[in-house]
C-alpha cells in the first residue's frame, strides 16, 4: 500500500499546541502554591485565588489538547485506511515509528540526565538503581505511548462501530461521572501507586480524550469560537464563586488532577477551534517560528519531569521571594519563570533531539 505524504502542519493547532504546554509549564511552577494555600500556609486574595484556581486548570487542559490533536489526526487516517488491503502492515510500520521516536526521546533524555548527574550535579532520584523518575514521573508520555499503539486496531473498529458518535459520549459521560466522584467524594491518596484504579481513570480519561479527538475530525466546527467563550465563561463563573466564598478545596475540586471536566471541555472548544477549515495562507516568520518549535513539546514534558529536582528548588526559592514581597508578584515572576524555563528546553530539544530523530528518519 502506497503511504500518502504527510500533510503540512495546521498553524493553529500547532500554536495551540505550544499554548498547551506553555500553561504545563506555568501549572508545574505554581501548583504548589495553591496546595500551600489549602494548607492555610498563606492566605491569597480572591482574585489571585481565582487566578491561581485557572492555573490549576492548565495541567490537565494541556494533556487533554495533546490527546484530542492525535486523535484528531490519527483516527481518521487510520479509520480510512483500515478498508484498504495491507492496513495492518502499514499500521504496524506507522506505529512502530511513532512509538520509537517516544522511546528514543526518553532514552536520550535519560542519558543526559545520568551524565549530569555524575560529572556536572547530582539530580536526585535520577541513577541505574532507581525507576521512579523513568516510570510514575513519565506516566503521561507511557499512556501516550500505549494509546497510539492501540490507534491501529481503534480506529479498525471506529470504521465498523455503528453509531460511533454516540457510543464516544456515551463512554466520555460514563468517564466523567466516575471523575466527578474521585474528585469530589473520594480524591484517594496524594500520592497513587500506577495500578491504582484512580490512577488508571487518568489513562481512560485521557482515551475518552483520543476518541473525541477522532470524532471533531468529522464534525462541523462553525460554532467553536461561541462554544470557547461560552466554556471560558463558565469557568470563570465556576471558579470565580469558589473563590469570592474562600473555599479552596470546591477549586482543587473542580481542577483535580485529569478528572476536570472544566479542563476537558475547554481543551475540546480549543481543539475545535484551531482545527476549523482554514483557507490558503501566506507563511510569515510568526508561522514558521511556531511550527519550528512545536515538535520540541514532548521534548520539553521529558525534560520538565526528569529534570524536575533541579529546577524545582530554584523555582520554589525564586517565588518564595516575589511571594514575601507580593501576591501579585509571585504570579508574575512564576509565569516568567515558567516560559523563561520552556523556552530554554525548547531551544535544547531543537539541537539535540530533533537532529536525532531525523538522522534516524523518525521525524
Amino acid at each position: 500500500m502506497s503511504q500518502s505524504p504527510a500533510p503540512r502542519r495546521n498553524p493553529r493547532i500547532e500554536a495551540l499546541r505550544l499554548v498547551a504546554i506553555a500553561g504545563i509549564a506555568v501549572f508545574h511552577t505554581l501548583l504548589p502554591w495553591f496546595d500551600m494555600a489549602q494548607l492555610g500556609w498563606w492566605v491569597p486574595s480572591a482574585p489571585v485565588a481565582l487566578i491561581l484556581g485557572v492555573v490549576s486548570l492548565l495541567g490537565a487542559f494541556g494533556n487533554h489538547v495533546f490527546f484530542l490533536v492525535s486523535g484528531l489526526f490519527l483516527l481518521p487516517r487510520a479509520a480510512d485506511a483500515s478498508e484498504q488491503p495491507g492496513y495492518w502492515h502499514e499500521q504496524a510500520r506507522s506505529t512502530a515509528r511513532r512509538a520509537l521516536a517516544i522511546v528514543l526521546s526518553v532514552a536520550l533524555y535519560a542519558a543526559a540526565a545520568l551524565a549530569v548527574s555524575a560529572w556536572v550535579t547530582p539530580v536526585p532520584g535520577v541513577s541505574l538503581a532507581e525507576t521512579g523518575w523513568l516510570v510514575g514521573g513519565l506516566e503521561f508520555i507511557w499512556v501516550y505511548l500505549v494509546v497510539v499503539a492501540l490507534c491501529p486496531v481503534i480506529g479498525w473498529a471506529w470504521r465498523r462501530l455503528p453509531h460511533v458518535g454516540g457510543v464516544t459520549f456515551a463512554l466520555v459521560a460514563c468517564v466523567f461521572a466516575v471523575n466527578a466522584y474521585i474528585a469530589f467524594v473520594s480524591p484517594g491518596e496524594e500520592v497513587r501507586d500506577l495500578l491504582e484504579w484512580r490512577k488508571l481513570m487518568s489513562a481512560v480519561t485521557y482515551l475518552a480524550s483520543f476518541l473525541t479527538g477522532g470524532l471533531l475530525a468529522r464534525a462541523r466546527l462553525e460554532r467553536a469560537l461561541l462554544a470557547l467563550a461560552c466554556g471560558v465563561a463558565a469557568t470563570l463563573v465556576a471558579e470565580g464563586l469558589a473563590a469570592l466564598a474562600g473555599d479552596l478545596a470546591v477549586m482543587d475540586a473542580l481542577s483535580f488532577k485529569s478528572t476536570s471536566l472544566l479542563s476537558f471541555v475547554l481543551a475540546v472548544c480549543a481543539v475545535a477551534l484551531a482545527a476549523r477549515p482554514r483557507q490558503a495562507e501566506s507563511e510569515s516568520a510568526a508561522t514558521r517560528l511556531v511550527c519550528a518549535a512545536s515538535p520540541s513539546v514532548l521534548g520539553f514534558y521529558i525534560t520538565q519531569s526528569i529534570f524536575s529536582p533541579l529546577w524545582q528548588p530554584v523555582a520554589t526559592q525564586v517565588c518564595q521571594w516575589s511571594l514575601d514581597r507580593s501576591e501579585w508578584l509571585l504570579l508574575a515572576v512564576g509565569t516568567v519563570f515558567s516560559l523563561a524555563l520552556l523556552a530554554l528546553a525548547l531551544l535544547i530539544d531543537r539541537i539535540m533531539r530533533i537532529p536525532l530523530l531525523k538522522a534516524a528518519r523518525l521525524a
